[in-house]
This record gives structure tokens, sequence and C-alpha cells, in this order.
């Protein structure tokens, strides 16, 4: 027999012990993997659920701050054709303003007009 030959049998036994050592190390792999990937799709998921929790609040916040413009405004057009409407009614019933002016916003009525062009000027500056 050639001493050559025995060394490689013997080795030939090691190589499939070895095989199988690697398919369990790579079968744990696998398994580590496949315990992974659950866990790490539900932390993604739970990320992007606070993300999106996020946005959401900002933009509930701009549409309250939008509603709250448009009452606003909504109140202040319906002020105006209130003023726009007495201011009407005035007219037309010939009302005076009080001192104050703020129905009708003339300083002379029409009772002051004709009075003034009744009475002669007051003094020599017509004061």
């Amino acid at each position: 027999m050639n001493p050559m030959i025995s060394p490689a049998k013997r080795f030939t036994p090691v190589n499939p012990q070895r095989q199988v050592e690697g398919e369990g190390v790579l079968r744990m792999l696998l398994l580590a993997a496949a315990l992974a990937m659950p866990m790490g799709s539900m932390a993604y998921l739970k990320i992007q659920h606070t993300r999106l929790s996020y946005q959401m609040s900002e933009i509930r916040d701009l549409v309250h701050h939008q509603e709250e413009c448009r009452r606003g405004l909504m109140l202040e057009r319906s002020r105006y054709q209130r003023d726009e409407e007495i201011q009407t009614f005035a007219d037309h019933a010939g009302m005076q303003p009080r001192k104050q002016a703020h129905l009708v916003p003339r300083v002379f009525t029409k009772e002051d007009q004709r009075l003034a062009k009744l009475l002669p000027p007051a003094g020599p500056l017509g004061l």
C-alpha cells in the first residue's frame, strides 16, 4: 500500500461531517432570519404609524386654524352686511346720526345744511 493513499482516505470522512455542520449553521441562520423578518416588519410598520400620526396631527391643526380663520371672516362679512343694511335703512328713513356718527358717516345732516343756508356767518371769518 502506498502511504500517500492512506492519508487521503482518512480525510474523506471529515468532509461529510463539515458539510453537515455547515448545513446546521445555515439552517440556524435561516431560522434566525425567518424569526427576524416579522419583527423587522412590525418595527417598520410601527415607525410608519408614528410618522403618519405626527403628520395627521399637523394636518388637523392646520384645518382647525383654517376653520377659525373662515369663521372670523364669515363673522366680519355678516357684520359688514348688517352695517350696510343699517346704513341703507338710515338713508331711506332720513335718520340723523348720533354725535359719534357710527351709524351714518356724515358730518352735516340735511337739517344742519338747511340751517347753515338760512343763518348768516357768525363772525368776520365765518366761524
